[in-house]
């Protein structure tokens, strides 16, 4: 497997769209239940001036594109301020996770956004992804937030940042 990164583009919304579909059920809640639901946010991240997906595909697989996304990554720059990006979504194929491709996305996305001026970088989940959060610290991102049970009955959503210079 030879793990390749690109920006994704308006032809790849049917596939981004596809692949989280498959990842839905991950998140908590689904993205299918927040907000304009999965397509919405899909298309909004692709048509945004300021925000965008990067993907890790397989550059081996000969299936068709849907097939060879192995993860995502979401980002929304300038979030808070015009040094601020918030990664809006991090996903892996359930057959590919702990081969580092999560690693590779996120550490391609904070190259990106440094060399667009980006100092910090802020994400969030929630209590009971335990893999997420042991990801983000590792990865020097710090807890900055709890916001009790706004998940649910004892599932809190938990704020990181990093600064990235």
């Amino acid at each position: 497997m030879q793990i390749k990164v690109r920006e994704a583009g308006r032809e790849d919304y049917h596939p981004l769209c596809q692949f989280i579909e498959l990842v839905d059920n991950d998140f908590y809640p689904p993205l299918s239940r927040r907000g304009n639901g999965i397509e919405q946010r899909v298309w909004d991240c692709l048509s945004g001036p300021d925000s965008y997906y990067l993907i890790a595909e397989d550059d081996t697989c000969i299936e068709d594109i849907t097939g060879k996304i192995l993860g995502v990554i979401g980002c929304s720059k300038y979030w808070k301020s015009e040094n601020d990006a918030y990664i809006n979504l991090m996903c892996v194929h359930p057959e590919f996770r702990k081969k580092g491709i999560s690693k590779i996305l996120c550490e391609e996305l904070e190259g990106r956004t440094v060399a667009e001026g980006i100092r910090k970088l802020y994400v969030c989940t929630w209590s009971t992804n335990v893999a997420a959060m042991q990801f983000y610290q590792v990865n020097g991102f710090i807890p900055y937030c709890i916001v009790k049970n706004d998940r649910g009955n004892g599932v809190d959503t938990i704020h990181y940042r990093k600064r990235t210079v």
